[in-house]
């Protein structure tokens, strides 16, 4: 894909489209600029193939929004540019052509922004992409770049890529430095990439990765009880068969009773962690951040200790049932995500089900690969493959079984 056939593409897209989706777009001729500029690169693993950057990375020279209207100002130029777009940049020859947009500061899991407009599905009208990483799962699900680097603290690579039908690689927060990107929560945001199909995402992976480690048999651990409908779980089910798992109802269960509490914990950790990073103008901004945003931030900063102690205490019980599900599986397979939300659906109650299927691996610290399962209707539901560490992140093998 050249230059003129990325541009093809972006016009495809409506005004909204592109205004809610994407951002920092360069115009033809600095495009036309970049990929001349790769052709030296072009035998390398993906050499002259273009890609998107979720609006929370750092450009040297440049400055990061993060979905807000705001935070441009507050940094001003980046000082130097984190270390994933440089390694498909540099490394991998690929050509980056733009930014996507997301959550404002990615703190939510449907592609809603009041700033820029909330993220569409890419194929069913009325639904929304799901986030954080919303512009990042559109722009890849409508073909616009074969993959999109994007990040993930509490579901935002396994969400969007459940709901838009794509896949994607979470990688685990221990990877890249704290500071690397814009945190939303430091110590728990991973950085990671979206793919079209497993065998796009495997070919993605490689050039950055290189060599994974064999994947042996996994654990099928359903919705760890929250309840999601007959039809996403019958499909999520077959799915992670075709990918190695395998039912063993006791793990299933130490993990499902670990998990209890793992929606609740996570707003207390996540939201504390980030109220810090926002803490030099969470009030003098107040009026320029989405009001749920800022909702969510004022009440991390007020959280107790007991509520801290008690929410540490979910999240180590819920590390210590995955290292104990590890040493007989060699991954765990999840329902990430049911059917692609409506504007009017994506309430209270649909965030703490999500959270309630994603918080468990994020607040474990686990990589994970993102996937999704289709649905007689053509909707897809989302599945998530959690490895224990990169170490043993077995995507490969996983992504090479379907």
């Amino acid at each position: 894909m050249a230059a003129e056939e990325f541009l093809l593409r972006l016009a495809e897209l409506s005004g909204e489209e592109q205004r809610s989706a994407l951002c920092g777009l360069p115009d033809a001729r600095e495009l036309a600029h970049r990929f001349e500029a790769a052709w030296p690169r072009r035998e390398a693993a993906l050499g002259g193939v273009p890609f998107l950057t979720k609006d929370v990375f750092f450009t040297r020279g440049a400055t990061t929004g993060a979905g807000s209207v705001f935070l441009r100002d507050e940094l001003g130029p980046a000082t130097r540019s984190s270390t994933l777009p440089d390694a498909f940049r540099v490394d991998a020859g690929a050509v980056e052509c733009g930014r996507t947009q997301l959550n404002e500061f990615a703190l939510g899991l449907t592609g809603e922004n009041p700033h820029f407009g909330d993220c569409p599905h890419p194929s069913r009208p009325g639904r929304l992409a799901g986030g954080s990483s919303s512009g990042s799962a559109f722009a890849v699900a409508r073909g616009l770049a074969p993959f999109a680097l994007a990040t993930d603290t509490a579901g935002s690579i396994r969400v969007p890529c459940g709901h838009c039908g794509v896949w994607g690689l979470r990688l685990s927060p221990d990877v890249n430095p704290i500071g690397d990107i814009f945190p939303l929560s430091p110590g728990y945001d991973a950085q990671g990439w979206i793919a079209r199909t497993p065998r796009d995402l495997r070919q993605v992976s490689a050039a950055v990765l290189g060599e994974a480690p064999p994947a042996g048999a996994g654990l099928w651990a359903g919705d760890l009880g929250v309840g999601v409908d007959g039809e996403t779980l019958a499909a999520a089910r077959d799915l992670s068969l075709r990918a190695g798992a395998q039912e063993d109802r006791a793990a299933a269960e130490l993990l499902r009773l670990a998990s209890a509490g793992a929606a609740e914990a996570w707003p207390v950790i996540g939201a504390a962690s980030a109220a810090r990073v926002h803490a030099a103008w969470l009030d003098r901004r107040r009026e320029a951040y989405d009001p749920v945003v800022w909702a969510r931030l004022d009440a991390g900063r007020r959280r107790t200790p007991e509520e801290l102690r008690a929410a540490e205490a979910v999240r180590s019980r819920v590390a210590e049932a995955f290292r104990a599900v590890f040493r007989r599986h060699h991954f765990v397979a999840l329902v990430s995500s049911g059917p692609a939300l409506t504007k009017a659906g994506a309430d209270g109650r649909a965030r703490a089900t999500l959270l309630a299927l994603n918080a468990p691996a994020s607040l474990a610290g686990l990589p994970a690969v993102a996937g999704c399962a289709r649905l007689e209707d053509g909707s897809t539901v989302g599945v998530q493959f959690v490895f224990p560490d990169m170490a043993n992140f077995g995507w490969d093998a996983l992504l090479s079984r379907l």
